[in-house]
């Protein structure tokens, strides 16, 4: 019996070895109510593998991060999760459907050197029903060809929320400082601050917008594009942005530059603004958007005098001190009563209001006291 025992033992290890990893080895159960758990940098290494995409990547499984993974000292040739298996035209390899929290946790240091790979990202490829939240990406160093992203090198109907991306993003077509490509899905309280660098559709925050929503984010990096559609948050969009902005300066050497966005083909912008230094050589160069074919502008801004540029294709262009006036902003009808907040002297920022700012300046002082008391003392 013993003898058999060992027999079975030695019979599963070589099934083991030859197969891959069948079992899941990170704590949980992958479920919303207990999901996996990545406590380390071999726990990331593990949900990271390929070879165990079918445990971790699936549509309705569940992963939760509890550390702070530093991933310096490796230098990847792909993107880290859900990468693209070939050179071919089209996305061969797995795609990324299951949920990942961040948990406010960041993953650091990230570094890719991919300059004939595409789908660059910490995640190559979310798919439909793919769901990344309260993660941050620090100090990233990417280089990639198409679909490049801080985060997410093409996002496809996929969900991203409260993540953001530091460092710096190269590639040639399609580049973003958060995700390269963002077809459908939603993606809401966002930001990216690094330097984003490109040929063709390059932005801040998001390369190219083909549809859906980007709602309450921003951008504050340096843009520069050799080719066209280059913006300070979105290079082209056909998507709608609500209450978002841009203030990196923005270059092109070649057409459709813009503050906020470089090309905005059929898309909606709502509550907007842009700020950074706009400059190109080519043709349509805009302070908010350089080229506007059959989309709208709502209570969109830019300013005129850091932005370097009297016109755009849709907009409002105001003097820094209109900028920085609470009533620029109010008499277009923007939310400040849960979504935008004015630092004295500053222009408009995406803050979540601390309790007792009762005049929407970012900060609890002597002003909002007189406020409530003024209204105490008549009763309101």
């Amino acid at each position: 019996m013993k003898n058999k025992g060992v027999f079975l033992a030695a019979i599963l290890t070589a099934v083991l070895c030859i197969s891959g990893n069948v079992f899941a080895v990170l704590s949980g159960g992958g479920t919303e109510a207990n999901p996996y758990l990545i406590q380390s940098r071999t726990d990331f290494d593990e949900f990271a593998n390929p070879a165990n995409s079918t445990i971790y990547w699936a549509s309705g499984v569940y992963t939760k991060l509890m550390c702070d993974p530093n991933l310096s000292g490796t230098t990847y040739t792909q993107a880290v999760i859900a990468p693209d298996t070939n050179t071919s035209s089209g996305f061969q390899g797995t795609q990324f459907t299951g949920v990942f929290d961040g948990n406010s946790h960041t993953i650091s240091n990230l570094t890719i050197t991919a300059s004939t790979q595409d789908y660059i990202g910490l995640f190559g490829y979310v798919g439909s029903s793919g769901q990344i939240s309260n993660l941050g990406v620090k100090n990233v160093n990417i280089t990639g060809r198409e679909y490049v992203g801080g985060l997410v090198g093409y996002s496809n109907s996929g969900t991203l929320i409260a993540c953001y991306a530091t460092g710096s993003v190269s590639g040639t077509d399609t580049v973003g400082g958060l995700v390269g490509l963002y077809a459908y899905g939603t993606l809401t309280s966002c930001y990216a601050t690094g330097l984003v660098s490109g040929g063709y559709r390059v932005g801040g925050l998001v390369g190219y917008r083909s549809s859906g929503e980007i709602t309450s984010c921003y951008a504050t990096g340096s843009v520069s594009g050799t080719d066209w559609y280059v913006g300070g948050l979105v290079g082209a969009n056909s998507g709608t942005l609500t209450s978002c902005y841009a203030t990196g300066s923005v270059s092109g050497t070649n057409d459709y530059v813009g503050g906020l966005a470089g090309y905005n083909n059929s898309g909606t912008l709502i509550a907007c603004y842009a700020t950074g230094s706009v400059t190109g050589t080519g043709t349509y160069i805009g302070g908010l958007v350089g080229r506007n074919i059959s989309g709208t502008s709502t209570s969109c801004f830019w300013d005129k005098e850091t932005s370097g540029q009297p016109t755009s294709d849709g907009g409002t262009g105001k003097t820094t001190a209109e900028m920085k006036t609470l009533s620029t902003f109010t008499g277009a009808g923007w939310d400040f009563a849960s979504v935008w907040a004015m630092p004295l002297g500053q222009y408009p920022v995406l803050f979540l209001r601390q309790m007792g700012d009762l005049n929407s300046d970012a900060r609890v002082d002597m002003q909002d006291f007189a406020i409530l008391a003024a209204n105490w003392l008549e009763g309101i």
